[in-house]
């Protein structure tokens, strides 16, 4: 017969210990970044806030969603944006975003995107192609980043404008032309950090080659602090 010599009790404690620890560690690697960060509390207060002042209201074309929480990511009260500038500028596709960052696109369009548009063009805007709105995600989806301000619905990145013409500008062949299609671009890239406490571009990084991204992020404290390049 043969004897089975049963594991100690200081060996089976290492084995189950050992076991914890490999089931921990798995753990932790599949959670995403969206649960391993946290939510800056300003974001609710800014959010809230917006709300209360009456700048955006729903409509036609401003549709309020269902609140987007996923860990540290989502919004409240987001908006499904259809059109931008009272309905005037149609936003295609639709653009998800939080309260803050509608008034600041619309104030973006109407002092300096459509006042170009019309003096180099002729023709207003009709249509911003937009890249990217809400999505939980980090940065330039870089493993190990910080979150995007995308994952709180407090980003747009924007690819090109249709004029009313139905011509299109696009940032990715007009950011290196000559002509109205480069000082339009680089006059609203520009301009963009008076509304705007983030704004990248083409010269920003090759992330951002074919597209302008715009963000409400807080730099510092009382988030007076804008990054623009």
């Amino acid at each position: 017969m043969t004897l089975v010599q049963r594991p100690s009790a200081r060996r089976l404690f290492a084995i189950v210990t050992t076991c914890l620890l490999i089931v921990a560690v798995v753990a932790g690697c599949s959670r995403g970044p969206q649960h391993q960060e946290r939510r800056a509390a300003w974001r609710d207060i800014a959010e809230r806030n917006c709300l209360r002042s009456g700048e955006v209201q729903p409509s036609a074309y401003m549709e309020p969603r269902e609140r987007i929480r996923v860990g540290a990511c989502g919004a409240n009260k987001p908006f499904k944006v259809m059109a931008a500038s009272s309905g005037t500028i149609a936003m295609q596709p639709a653009a998800t975003m939080a309260c803050p960052m509608i008034p600041a696109v619309d104030r973006w369009l109407n002092d300096t995107v459509q006042p170009m548009a019309n003096a180099l063009f002729g023709v207003p805007v009709s249509e911003v192609k937009v890249a990217a709105s809400y999505g939980c995600r980090t940065r330039n989806n870089k493993r190990g980043a910080r979150l995007s301000e995308h994952s709180f619905a407090n980003a747009l990145d924007v690819s090109g404008f249709t004029l009313a013409d139905g011509r299109t500008i696009t940032v990715e062949d007009g950011w290196v032309s000559d002509g109205s299609d480069a000082i339009f671009l680089r006059t609203v890239h520009g301009d963009a950090c008076k509304e705007f406490t983030t704004v990248i571009g083409p010269d920003g990084d090759r992330h951002h080659r074919d597209h302008f991204h715009f963000d409400l992020a807080r730099h510092n404290k009382d988030g007076s602090y804008h990054h623009c390049e």
